[in-house]
């Protein structure tokens, strides 16, 4: 029963409960943040931790993550409001509210200890949590952190009916990166070839010239020395002449393949 403890292994049945999501979709949902089970249940911290970006620190922290997790609707009728009025309250800069946890179109959630706590305030105030560093980051720094480059950032972050997952406080959108970084590797890389992949290309094109000794080969026997070339072992920093001249080439990685490793 909640509040769970944050070691407590949840199952799909205990993450419905604290999550609001259905059942069905809490596996699906969760592998969006790379959270896997361990063994058939989840660890309530790993979740804390993964999803909402906040550890607790003291028995009371544990108990307000433990409680759970409320939808934006039902916290506008605590409030008095309607669902559209508190979500733009919620997006207005400085607002005064708990932080709102924008997981798609209609899984808009708030801490639930939370709200309880700011009703119960003659001040509205609640316990802040500390977020864990870089868990989100604005769509500003998405680029340099996950080593893509703007253009794709920008793609990703266009489309406002299906925008990554991301937590709003008084009005700042951070973009959670783990969801981020999950886009790009579904969506796999259609940029234009970088500057350092147009160098690697050329030295394998110049091998296949310096094997052709420039006399015209026909198509096999090109597409064969190109090849071979490209599987040759990469060409030393240390000789001389034109070889040393393509040593540029080494210890270089695209920045899809950096991506790769995250």
């Amino acid at each position: 029963m909640l509040p769970f403890s944050k070691f407590h292994p949840a199952s799909l049945l205990d993450l419905h409960q604290w999550s609001t999501l259905s059942r069905n979709e809490v596996g699906p949902f969760l592998q969006r943040f790379g959270i896997q089970p361990l063994g058939r249940k989840f660890p309530m911290l790993r979740i804390y931790e993964q999803l909402l970006g906040v550890s607790p620190t003291t028995s009371i922290e544990e108990d307000m993550l433990g409680e759970g997790l409320v939808r934006v609707a039902k916290v506008a009728e605590w409030f008095g409001i309607s669902s559209e009025v508190l979500l733009d309250q919620l997006r207005a800069p400085n607002n005064e509210y708990p932080p709102l946890y924008a997981f798609g179109p209609k899984r808009h959630l708030m801490l639930k200890a939370q709200v309880k706590q700011m009703l119960a305030s003659p001040r509205n105030a609640f316990q802040i949590l500390t977020p864990i560093p870089e868990h989100t980051l604005p769509g500003s720094r998405l680029a340099r952190h996950l080593e893509v480059s703007q253009t794709r950032v920008d793609a990703v972050l266009a489309n406002k009916d299906d925008l990554p997952a991301r937590i709003i406080s008084q009005g700042r959108v951070r973009y959670i990166v783990s969801d981020v970084a999950r886009r790009f590797t579904l969506s796999g890389s259609d940029e234009p070839p970088s500057a350092t992949d147009a160098k690697e290309s050329g030295c394998a094109q110049k091998a296949v010239h310096r094997q052709a000794g420039g006399t015209p080969r026909g198509l096999f026997a090109d597409t064969a020395a190109y090849a071979a070339a490209q599987a040759k072992t990469p060409c030393s920093c240390t000789e001389t002449g034109a070889d040393a001249r393509r040593g540029d080439c080494l210890h270089r990685a695209s920045s899809e393949a950096k991506l790769s490793k995250t």
